[in-house]
C-alpha cells in the first residue's frame, strides 16, 4: 500500500496580488491551519503597516507563524529560514495541522524548496571590505564576479550584493556556482505550488492604494518617526531594502511626504515586476491563478490539494 503523504500549498506571487487574503481564506476553510510566512520583511516586528503584516482580527481568526518575531537587528539568511520552516511544518504536522507557506520572497523559497547549500559564513573581515566599496564599483564588482547573481539583484540591494561578492571573495567561487550545488532534503510531505498571476494593472493599482490611502490612514508616518525615535537608521538589515529607508529619512524631516510617497510606489512596482518574473521562469507553478480574489481561487487549491495527496 502506497503512503499518502500530506500536501502543503505554497503561495507565491508578486506584492499586492492578494496572497495574504488568499491563504487566509484558504485556511479558514481547513481543519486546523497554520499559516506561514515567506515574506523576509514580514519576519521583522516593529514597523507592521511598512511591511503589510497581517492585521490584529487576522491573527486571531487563524493561526500564523514566523510574523513579526526578529529585531530589525538580527539577519536572517535564506538558509536560517528553510530550516526554520522545515522545523515548523513537522512540527504542525504532528500535531495534526495543515500548514500554509505564503508570500512573496523567492530565494527563501527556493531554499526551502529547491534544498540547502553548504556556502560558507560570510569572514567578518572580507564582508567588511566589500561593504566599504562605493555602491556601484561592488556591483560592477559583483557582474564580473558572479553574472549570474548580479542579474537577479538590483545594484541597491545592499544586503545582498555584499554577501555574493564576499562569497566569491572568501571562495574564490561564484554564489551562483554554490547555490547549484544545493542538496534537497527527503520531505515527508509534497509541495503545491500555487502562483498568483492577476494583470498587472489590478497590482499597481492595489499598490496605489495601499500607499496613498491604506497606509496613510493606518499611520504609516508615525510608525516611521517610533522607528526613528527608538534610534534606528535604516541600515539594519530588517529594515533595508525597498523604500523603508526613504520613510526613515522622511520621519527624520529629509524628504518631503509626497516624495516619499511616490518613491515608495516605484520601488514596489518594480519589485512586482521582479516577482513577476520569478514566478514566471524559477517558481514552477503547480497551479497559476489569474483571478485570485474570486471564490473559486480557494475550491482550486482545496482540489489540487486532494489529487497530490493521493497515491
Amino acid at each position: 500500500m502506497t503512503l499518502r503523504l500530506p500536501v502543503v500549498p505554497v503561495l507565491f506571487g508578486p506584492t499586492a496580488s492578494g496572497k495574504s487574503a488568499l491563504a487566509l481564506r484558504l485556511a479558514k476553510k481547513l481543519s486546523k491551519p497554520l499559516i506561514i510566512n515567506a515574506d523576509s520583511r514580514q519576519l521583522y516586528k516593529g514597523f507592521p503597516i511598512l511591511n503589510a503584516c497581517p492585521s490584529a482580527a487576522d491573527y486571531a481568526a487563524v493561526p500564523h507563524a514566523l510574523y513579526e518575531v526578529l529585531d530589525p537587528r538580527t539577519r536572517f539568511s535564506a538558509a536560517d529560514y528553510a530550516k526554520k520552516v522545515i522545523e515548523i511544518i513537522e512540527n504542525s504536522l504532528k500535531k495534526g495541522m495543515i500548514p500554509v507557506v505564503v508570500g512573496g520572497t523567492g530565494f527563501y523559497l527556493r531554499a526551502l524548496m529547491g534544498g540547502l547549500s553548504t556556502i560558507p559564513a560570510s569572514d567578518p573581515a572580507i564582508e567588511a571590505l566589500v561593504a566599504a566599496l562605493p555602491a556601484a564599483a561592488r556591483f560592477a564588482a559583483l557582474q564580473v564576479a558572479d553574472p549570474a547573481t548580479a542579474a537577479k539583484l538590483h545594484p541597491t540591494d545592499t544586503q545582498r550584493v555584499v554577501r555574493a561578492l564576499t562569497v566569491f571573495r572568501q571562495t574564490g567561487q561564484p554564489l551562483s556556482a554554490w547555490q547549484t550545488g544545493a542538496e534537497v532534503p527527503p520531505l515527508p510531505w509534497r509541495w503545491l505550488k500555487v502562483g498568483l498571476n492577476p494583470p498587472r494593472a489590478a497590482v499597481h493599482a492595489a499598490l496605489r492604494h495601499r500607499w496613498e490611502v491604506t497606509n496613510p490612514a493606518l499611520g504609516v508616518v508615525a510608525e516611521a518617526q517610533a522607528l526613528v525615535a527608538a534610534g534606528y537608521t535604516g541600515e539594519e538589515p530588517g529594515l533595508k531594502g525597498l523604500a523603508i529607508p526613504l520613510w526613515l529619512a522622511h520621519a527624520r524631516g529629509e524628504v518631503d511626504l509626497a516624495t516619499v510617497t511616490q518613491k515608495a510606489l516605484e520601488a514596489d512596482r518594480q519589485y512586482a515586476k521582479r516577482q513577476y518574473t520569478w514566478l514566471r521562469n524559477s517558481f514552477g507553478a503547480d497551479l497559476t491563478l489569474t483571478a485570485p480574489a474570486q471564490p473559486a481561487a480557494v475550491s482550486e487549491i482545496l482540489a489540487r490539494m486532494s489529487c497530490k495527496g493521493l497515491p
